[in-house]
């Protein structure tokens, strides 16, 4: 058997433009692919003309689905354009790898994906590699400037390696690169085996790239991982060889294929490692990619930082520039941007020079990328953010086939989505919906469902003057969202099934009233009715026999809120009222009673429910209710020893509700910093009473002048001490209000002499008395 190694940089462009030259040449009889054998059966799709790239093989634990894998492809992918070669020409093609069986069930990190609830995900790496894929907003390194980003992305300048260079650059390929001068291996691995394609050289190529490989391997050991998948490999081209297969190609990640090229002489050793592994069922499906989901780095060039500048070397491979900073051109001409012919010229020679000082053939997007900044940009790299966006990443979601087998839960949904016209996009979407019409309730309805499912397509927003009919909402779809919908199918085959399932699961498991609360606010606006009178019977359980007052008073807010949707949501909510009226009359009875003993975190936590369960009350609108709780909180204000934030805040909910006036106010205010109280008694107390609004002090100017002479009256060694309790009070204002405190408190100082006066006093001018000083002031000024 004829063995053609064809080594690989996953995603490489270079290496896609040669495997099809190589396969072209050399018309073998089999085309094997690295990847694990399970996805054989699945990839006839990619010579189906709905499946548009970017998209991914989706292959999971079908007991476990939590246990996944990804394998993204663009167009320009060498595995791609190796299949979709192969069918055109009715060649067959397999993959091989260490199949998903084991590495799903095995618990080896690296290769094999490691068992995790959600973190176990991962990515095919550029040298074959998984790597766990990064979490939301990790895209790029935190903390680095845009001109740093910006560098990420230089993938053609060797002297320049992208920021954050992973920690596995300390091997062979580094060892090469330096050796050429180089000192980050992947843009020497750029220059030197994907941008500098030769046409008729392609076996000289994968020659060279297999010795690079060979020389590689020998300054850095090949982990126990890697063994074990390519002792696979080799059994499965010894079973080709079995099969009487003469010509095989094999396309594989670079760093495999000099373990492949002995496949006859380690079959003892390599049958020893494949016994023994665990074995899981696996399904496999195909889903839609994005190009910002081609960007996750892991492996030697595994991210693709600049998938946009990928695709146009792809579909343009003699551009030498012209033709990219024509686009950038075109992009600022787009966004109101003043950029002449001149400008593409000046650039284009510019990236030339650059790249001739560094000794390339051709400017590549590091080049690029500078002479924009500094012809077209001015020198503002800012200005760089929106050719990354749009022309460097290129914001692209992939497609699939409507007829590709799913499973009832996919089916489902993209059903609803379709019929409510809902997009599944990469970019945010703000939409607003108004419940009172049909169309946007349904929206409404699936969007909870799919968040009570953890499906984060949708994230609420805040509409403020909206009213209870109004909802606003961001939307995105990741492409790792898919799973999570395929996790919750043990629930239920259709949206709604899986939703009531999950739900009524997790009220079998609640064992605190605010989880079963916050279960029934997020089932009544995604109409879970079927589950409410589970619900609501788990609630009345839990209440009567709970004694923590502090868990009831975490239940009354959130079942309040549910009560308010009966309206919105055309749906008797009446029962829940009585649960809500029970909880806040055991609330009431025990509540004084729970105040005493409390330490300051305590303290800080029962006020916060106290605060809840006011909001509850005014909401209700209930006369017998909101009479027993203003009794609560006058029993809580006028008891001794309770710690003075309770007491201050109770005092502020009181004069709030207008149960107190503001002399009774202004009276108690002053009692809790007279002289007589300790400086953190009061501090405590002005905490208290500040709580979540300074507004009254800009307005009630008695409150004002005795917060003011307090603080000047203080001890310096006090103040410092209290100074913490202070800036928290203040912090937790809005930042409007803390400038218009400080302003009043600026006018303050230059309004009044002392602190003694008040409002009415005036500063009296003596003549005489100015007139004496006039001889010291000169003398000391030297006039």
């Amino acid at each position: 058997m004829n063995l053609h190694l064809l080594g690989i940089r996953h995603h490489g462009v270079g290496s896609a433009r040669n495997v099809l030259e190589q396969l072209e040449q050399l018309r073998p009889d089999l085309v094997l692919v690295e990847g694990p054998p399970e996805l054989t059966d699945i990839l006839h799709w990619i010579a189906h003309r709905n499946l548009v790239p970017p998209v991914a093989i989706l292959a999971y634990d079908a007991d476990d689905p939590k246990r996944a894998s990804f394998y993204p492809f663009a167009e320009y992918s060498p595995e791609w354009v190796a299949v979709k070669w192969a069918f055109e020409q009715n060649i067959p093609v397999r993959t091989l790898d260490l199949p998903l069986t084991h590495s799903l069930g095995s618990k080896v990190k690296g290769e094999g994906l490691e068992e995790g609830e959600g973190e176990g995900l991962k990515v095919e790496g550029e040298d074959g590699k998984e790597a766990e894929t990064p979490k939301e907003g990790n895209e790029h390194e935190e903390g680095k400037n845009e001109e740093e980003n910006l560098n990420k992305k230089n993938e053609s300048n060797p002297k320049k390696p992208p920021s954050g260079q992973s920690a596995d650059a300390d091997g062979g390929l580094l060892l090469l690169a330096q050796a050429a001068g180089y000192d980050d291996y992947h843009a020497w691995w750029e220059n030197q085996f994907e941008q500098n394609f030769r046409k008729n050289e392609s076996a000289a190529h994968f020659e060279a790239v297999l010795l690079t490989m060979t020389a590689a391997r020998e300054n850095q050991p090949n982990p126990a991982e890697n063994e074990l998948r390519e002792a696979f490999m080799r059994h499965e081209l010894r079973q080709a060889e079995k099969d009487g297969v003469q010509q095989v190609a094999v396309v594989c990640g670079a760093w495999h294929a000099p373990a492949l090229r002995d496949w006859q002489t380690p079959k003892k050793t390599d049958e020893a490692l494949m016994k023994g592994l665990p074995k899981v069922r696996v399904r496999c499906t195909w889903i839609p990619w994005t190009n910002s989901r081609m960007g996750w780095w892991s492996g030697y060039g595994a991210g693709i930082q600049s998938p946009g500048w990928y695709e146009h070397r792809w579909h343009r491979p003699h551009d030498a520039g012209i033709e990219w900073l024509t686009g950038v051109a075109r992009l600022f001409r787009d966004n109101k941007m003043d950029i002449s012919t001149a400008h593409v010229i000046e650039a284009f020679r510019l990236a030339e020079a650059l790249a001739a000082m560094r000794g390339l053939q051709r400017a590549g997007l590091g080049e690029l990328n500078e002479a924009t900044q500094s012809v077209m940009c001015m020198g503002d790299a800012v200005l760089l953010k929106l050719v990354e966006e749009q022309l460097i990443i290129s914001q692209r979601m992939g497609s699939v086939p409507d007829e590709l087998p799913k499973l009832p839960i996919q089916v489902d949904f993209e059903s609803i989505t379709k019929k409510l016209r809902l997009e599944l996009r990469e970019n945010a979407k703000e939409i607003e919906l108004d419940l009172r019409k049909e169309n946007d309730l349904a929206k409404s309805v699936l969007l909870h469902r799919m968040l009570i499912l953890e499906v984060a397509w949708g994230r609420k927003m805040n509409l403020a003057g909206k009213g209870t009919f109004k909802e606003g909402w961001t939307l995105k779809w990741e492409s790792e969202l898919w799973l999570k919908l395929i996790e919750k199918a043990i629930w239920g085959n259709r949206v709604l099934d899986a939703a009531e399932g999950f739900v009524l699961n997790n009220v079998q498991q609640a064992k605190h009233l605010a989880e079963l609360s916050k279960l029934l606010e997020t089932a009544i606006p995604a109409e879970l009715f079927g589950v409410l009178p589970s619900l609501l019977t788990k609630i009345n359980d839990l209440a009567t026999v709970a004694a923590d007052i502090q868990e009831l008073m975490a239940a009354v807010l959130p079942l309040v809120r549910v009560s308010r949707y009966g309206n919105v949501r055309k749906t008797d909510l009446s029962a829940i009222g009585q649960v809500v009226e029970s909880l806040i009359t055991r609330v009431c009875v025990g509540l004084p009673t729970a105040c005493y003993g409390l330490d300051n975190d305590n303290a800080q936590r029962v006020f916060a429910l106290i605060r809840q369960v006011d909001e509850a009350v005014r909401l209700l609108e209930n006369a017998s209710l909101s009479t027993a709780w203003r009794q609560t909180l006058l029993q809580i204000a006028d008891k001794d020893k309770l710690p003075p934030l309770l007491l201050g805040g109770t005092v502020r909910l009181l004069f709030d509700n207008q149960i107190f006036d503001e002399p009774e106010t202004t009276r108690r205010f002053g009692l809790a910093l007279s002289s007589g109280q300790e400086p953190a008694y009061s501090a405590a107390w002005v905490e208290g009473f500040l709580k979540g609004s300074g507004l009254i002090l800009l307005y009630d100017q008695s409150l004002w002048l005795l917060i003011y002479r307090w603080v000047e009256t203080l001890e310096s060694a006090a103040f410092t001490e209290l100074l913490p309790i202070l800036r928290r009070t203040f912090s937790g204002f809005d930042p409007a209000e803390r400038k218009q405190l400080g302003e009043k408190a600026q006018r303050q100082q230059t309004q009044t002499a002392t602190i003694g006066l008040t409002e009415n006093e005036t500063i009296h001018f003596n003549p005489q008395r100015a007139e004496r000083s006039l001889a010291v002031i000169q003398t000391l000024l030297g006039i």
